[in-house]
């Protein structure tokens, strides 16, 4: 099913890391459990994290994506201010966490890794599938 607001390439990618992070951010919640119990802090946090790595995620594919229809200087300029943008959605996400006792800072910060992780270890997957054939 592809989101109509979302090009295709947004939307496969986002078929790639969405399942994944939700793995992850299963897998990180049962490691959290012998030193946090059964709170819903560490949960609540992986999930708001995890949701501001998605939008940042977006907002990434959608300027890159605007930003080959215009000029050299234009497009620079328009991918600094996405830059700028996406760093003030994940600093609002770091400042609520902060004035929210039920979230914990870390894991909230630990979804924002996923996707280097994510295409580093896909990259070398098929690097070494690869080197086999």
């Amino acid at each position: 099913m592809r989101i109509r607001i979302l090009s295709p390439m947004i939307t496969k990618e986002l078929k790639f890391v969405v399942p994944r992070a939700l793995i992850l951010d299963c897998i990180i919640t049962l490691i959290s459990l012998p030193l946090y119990g059964l709170s819903a802090e560490i949960p609540l946090s992986l999930a708001a994290g995890t949701l501001v790595m998605i939008v940042n995620f977006i907002i990434l594919g959608l300027s890159s994506e605007r930003a080959v229809e215009r000029t050299a200087v234009s497009a620079q300029r328009y991918m600094f201010a996405s830059y700028v943008l996406r760093l003030a959605v994940t600093g609002c996400l770091f400042v609520f966490c902060i004035k929210t006792p039920c979230l914990n800072v870390v894991a909230a910060a630990v979804p924002q890794l996923y996707i280097k992780v994510f295409y580093t270890v896909d990259a070398a997957v098929k690097t070494r599938k690869e080197g086999k054939d």
